[in-house]
This record gives C-alpha cells, structure tokens and sequence, in this order.
C-alpha cells in the first residue's frame, strides 16, 4: 500500500519519533548570590526546597504537595531570618522528620570566617521548624555542609562537612570520626542499598568507611565540591552531576550514571541544555519522586532567557535514563 505525501506527514505529526523533553518548570525568582538550592522529598510526598534568594541575606522554601507540578510561593526561611548564612542541604530523616541543614557566618558582616553549621528538624513536612542546634566545628577553621547527610542504621548521621568528616549522634550530642578517619571535604557521600559507602572523592568502601578503594574513571565531582551532586536512588543507580563546557556555568546538565554498586560509571544522560553558556553554577540537587520518576531543581541566572533568572524544577522518567 502507497501512502500520499500528505498521509506521511500526517501520520509523522501523530506519532513522533522522539516526544518533546519537558520544560524546566520555573519555581522560584532569585536575585543573586549563592542561590545554591537544596531538595528532599517526605515520607508523606511533599517535595520541600530552600534556596538562597538574595546573596547571604534571604534563604527562601518553598513546597509542593502535588509531586512538583505546583509551588507555594516562596517564603524566607524563619530560622534565618535577620542573619547571615550560606545554603546547605536538605534530608528525609527515617522517622519522617525534615532535617535542613545551613551555614551561619559567625560575625554579622557576613564575610568573616570561620563559619558554623546548623541544624533545625520539621516534624510537619516544612511547614515549621524547631530550635537551631550546632554541628561541632572549630573556631579556628572554617565549617561548612552542602549536601545532604546519610543517616546510618543506628540512627546516627554521617555528615560530609568541609573541615571534617563526622558521625553525629543528635540525641547524645556525640561527633566521631566516620570510618578510618579520613577527611572526604565537601563532597557528598552515598549509602547503596548493598550497605557500600560511595565517596565523592572517588572512592568506595564495603566495610562501613574502614577502607575505601578508588573507583576507575568517576566523574568529577570533588572539584567544586558544592557544585555537584551524588545520589542514590532505591534500584541501587548511583547519579553523580557533570556539567560539560567552558565558563562558570558550563553549557549543559546531565547524569553519569553507575548500575554497579559504584564500581564502573559508563552511561550519561543530558537533561539540560539551553543552547547558551549557562549563567551561574546550576548546583543541581536530585530527589526520587516514586520509582519511576526522579525530579531535579537547579538553577540559571542568564538575565536574557524569558523570564530573567530563575529556579527550576525538572521531573525525569527513569526510563529515559536507561539501563
């Protein structure tokens, strides 16, 4: 059977070869600064992010309740209000608490060193948060977190801090050494469902940190370590952020990915790519959404695109990413 041009053309409209990638969906409207934003999900399914809206001055949160397609607006952050900080992390304690971690400058000018770490734990899905409470840290040396903590099986929290790299007991008010005792610096670490630790440094260990061997080719996420990201999701896939091009920004977004408990990182899906320079660092943070979705907020402060500069949420069909 012949088809008329015309029968082709309609049939291609009707099924395309490759559907149209969704458009990041515009959460937030930061000013400047270190917008550097932070993203968890909570046991009940509300999506919670903070972000720095106006450079050390006003951290802003805002919340999703329908797995990110609508945002509140966003509010400054109350625990930081009228003080100076830098943006930190955001984790979904095993009790369904929101833990919100952020970095508070010690002196009010907001450029002196060192800085400190703080804590506050939500209770109702970010709606309020408690009391700020201290992380150790030395006067002396400069103390900083950006990504999220891995809360062990005994309840304990592994931070990966700048300065240190600690294993905190919130109950005890109790810090020790993690593993071997090395410092991993500001990089994030991973827990596998397997129990294997992955180090941002480029390192694993299958004996809970008492030794770590280096990994073959894994991305680069130690450089600018607050940069980058690494997660891992339920199915075991580790997701380390490469941002590929020249600049601050570079020119694209996308996922190294590891299907092997962190031994080989061969695959690589791009999920951002404007056809410019990117303005700004991006920072993305990744969240699982169900098991077949993850959702990504990072941002561009490219003041041509429409809009001006912006956050932005992305959700991702795992599908997409193979494997």
């Amino acid at each position: 059977m012949r088809l008329s041009l015309l029968s082709i053309i309609v049939l291609s409209l009707a099924c395309p070869l490759h559907a149209a990638e969704p458009a990041p969906l515009r959460i937030g409207q930061p000013v400047n600064g270190h917008i550097h934003p932070a993203i968890c999900k909570s046991t009940k399914g509300t999506l919670v992010v903070t972000y720095g809206h106006i450079n050390h001055r006003d951290l802003r949160i805002t919340r999703s309740t329908d797995g990110g397609t609508t945002w509140s607006t966003p509010e400054p952050f109350g625990p930081t209000v009228g003080k100076t900080y830098y943006p930190g992390s955001l984790t979904t304690l095993k009790d369904g608490r929101l833990l919100h971690c952020w970095n508070r400058w010690s002196a009010p000018d907001n450029e002196k060193e060192p800085r400190s770490v703080l804590y506050s734990l939500s209770s109702d899905d970010g709606l309020t948060w408690g009391e700020p409470q201290a992380l150790p840290h030395d006067d002396k040396a400069s103390c900083v977190i950006r990504h999220p903590i891995v809360e062990l099986p005994s309840g304990a929290w592994l931070c990966p801090l700048w300065d240190r790299t600690i294993v905190w007991d919130p109950v005890k008010a109790v810090a020790q050494p993690f593993g071997d005792g090395r410092n991993h610096g500001l990089v994030p670490i991973a827990r596998t469902p397997k129990g294997t630790f992955v180090s941002g440094t480029g390192h694993r260990s299958t004996n809970e940190g008492q030794t770590w061997q280096p990994i073959d080719k894994f991305p680069d996420v130690a450089t600018q370590g607050w940069r980058h990201e690494m997660v891992c999701l339920s199915n075991g896939w580790l997701l380390a952020s490469q941002i590929p091009g020249p600049g601050i920004g570079g020119e694209s977004i996308r996922y190294v990915i590891s299907r092997d408990d962190g031994l080989t990182w061969n695959d690589k899906y791009e999920y951002y790519n404007p056809g410019r320079p990117i303005n700004g660092r991006a920072c993305p943070r990744t969240v699982e959404l169900n098991p077949e979705e993850i959702g990504v907020v990072f941002y561009d402060i490219d003041t041509n695109q429409p809009g001006g500069p912006g956050l932005f949420f992305l959700k991702i069909p795992l599908a997409k990413l193979g494997g």
